[in-house]
């Protein structure tokens, strides 16, 4: 290991420190008025950025029509935030570090809402497309500042409960974009998709002159930025994110296009871990992951995406092409996965000083596999109600399961390193979720290929494989260290 840089904490430490923490003192985990504040603040910034990583989604029929452009191409109006988001967030984390939590997040959202600003006055589909990059640069730093600051700034008691606070957005932003998007465009002008970000935007950043101290989260002016991590991360990170994208709409996974963008995406990733094993202040302290503390939430977290961004790809099109909802229909039945996804995240904060993050983690991910069950019986016939029950079961299961296995990582780490352990579990989550959509796109491809037309059963048969993956995110879960009851750990060989 390289001189100079801390030892991940063992894992008895982390045990312990899980184990005992809350129930020391059970009004330390309270949020007082000011924390709440404060989180307020920082969480409406977060939830503009998380709507608009699907609000074009309802969209894209009206912007090739406006444009004349063909749907290919207005599809990255979509991938080029998403692409955006992938470079921004390995930058984000140092950025933290070096120029403090209030500072960077100032910069995040401005950039966020002067993004959605020259995007609401695009003139052709080219000068929306780089609009939509300014604006996802600012949407990628934002969340991982975001979890950053609120995770640094609660006590380690209030940790958990500061998380629950974050998936509040986390699970309902996604969900309300496309209906948002629906309502905007139906009722006023495609351009408001954008366009409101700014109103909201400026009101959000005259409260934070307000309400953010000026000593939050202060930067350490500690080591340079890691200028060829960023180089080799970024790109191979978004590299990835584009060859999923591209085998999702394309339905070729095979494709030239993809293959070199995966090879390319490999390439620099490996490129990147030779670097950071042999530099002392990577981007990104890949030692962070002999930690198993610290791999195994964020192996979770990379299944939770995918199982989050399949069903909200893969349901929406059942309910269009299997049951003939129009698009603004289709994103309100969302809605009970938004609902009790929040549901969810209040529950696995309430019992945090109760239950470990071993135990909401495995127990969230087997209820989301058993509302995608219910999924793989669905058909024409199907009553509505069936769907949105099973979609809200999927909701609460990922809302009781990202709060504690988000917590669990910053308590694995230590707040010296959580700003850049946040940008890792970002880009993992990501990833995941890309993955999750390329893998239910091809299978649903391939099935409606082979059945002529949109069957309601070939719909029922992909949710299989967010079975699989629910269950496989429940077994990682059940392999975060640690007993199942706060103050009762296993026993180690």
């Amino acid at each position: 290991m390289t001189r100079g840089t801390p030892e991940p904490p063992p894992e008895q430490a982390l045990v312990a420190t899980t184990a005992k923490t809350p129930a020391a003192d059970p009004d330390d985990s309270r949020l007082d008025p000011a924390f709440l504040r404060m989180a307020g603040v920082l969480l409406l910034a977060l939830l503009l950025a998380l709507l608009d990583e699907t609000i074009v989604n309802v969209g894209v029929r009206t912007l090739s029509d406006e444009f004349g452009a063909p749907l290919p191409t207005v599809q990255w109006v979509a991938a080029g935030y998403l692409l955006a988001v992938a470079v921004a967030t390995p930058f984000a984390g140092w950025a933290v570090d070096h120029y403090g939590g209030r500072t960077m997040w100032l910069v995040a959202v401005s950039v966020f809402v002067l993004g959605s600003l020259l995007s609401g006055l695009a003139w052709n589909i080219g000068s929306l497309i780089a609009f939509r990059v300014l604006q996802g640069l600012g949407g990628g730093m934002i969340v991982p500042v975001v979890q950053s600051v609120l995770a640094t700034a609660a006590r380690p008691a209030r940790v958990a409960k500061a998380m629950a606070l974050i998936s509040l957005p986390l699970t309902v932003g996604p969900v309300l974009g496309p209906v948002l998007g629906g309502v905007l465009v139906d009722a006023a002008d495609w351009r408001w998709m954008f366009l409101i970000n700014v109103p909201l935007g400026v009101v959000i950043l005259l409260l934070a002159y307000r309400t953010l101290p000026s000593g939050l989260h202060r930067g350490r002016r500690g080591p340079r930025l890691d200028v060829v991590g960023l180089l080799l991360l970024s790109p191979g990170f978004a590299a990835l994110v584009y060859g999923f994208t591209s085998a999702a709409h394309g339905g070729d996974a095979g494709s030239a296009r993809v293959l070199v963008s995966f090879a390319a995406g490999a390439v620099l990733l490996v490129a990147y871990a030779v670097h950071a094993l042999r530099v002392s202040a990577p981007l990104i302290d890949l030692r962070m992951f002999t930690n198993r503390g610290f791999g195994m939430a964020v192996v979770t977290m990379f299944l939770v995406g995918a199982v989050a961004n399949a069903l909200l790809f893969l349901t929406p099109l059942y309910y269009q092409q299997s049951r003939g909802f129009d698009a603004l229909d289709a994103g309100l039945l969302l809605i009970p996965s938004g609902v009790l996804g929040a549901v969810g995240a209040v529950t696995s904060g309430r019992t945090a000083s109760r239950v470990t993050a071993r135990f909401t983690s495995a127990a969230g991910m087997g209820v989301t596999a058993l509302g995608a069950l219910v999924f793989t019986r669905v058909g024409d016939a199907t009553s509505p109600l069936v769907p949105a029950v099973a979609l809200g079961l999927t909701g609460f299961g990922i809302g009781l399961t990202a709060p504690g296995t988000m917590a669990f990582m910053y308590r694995a780490v230590g707040e010296a390193r959580a700003a850049r352990a946040t940008s890792a579990l970002f880009i993992f989550n990501q990833i995941g979720g890309a993955l999750g959509v390329a893998t239910v796109a091809l299978v649903l491809q391939h099935g409606l290929d082979g059945a002529g037309g949109a069957d309601g059963g070939v719909f029922g048969g992909v949710y299989w494989v967010v079975v699989g993956f629910a269950l496989v995110a429940a077994g990682a879960g059940a392999a975060l260290p640690g007993g199942l009851r706060v103050g009762r750990s296993r026993s180690r060989p």
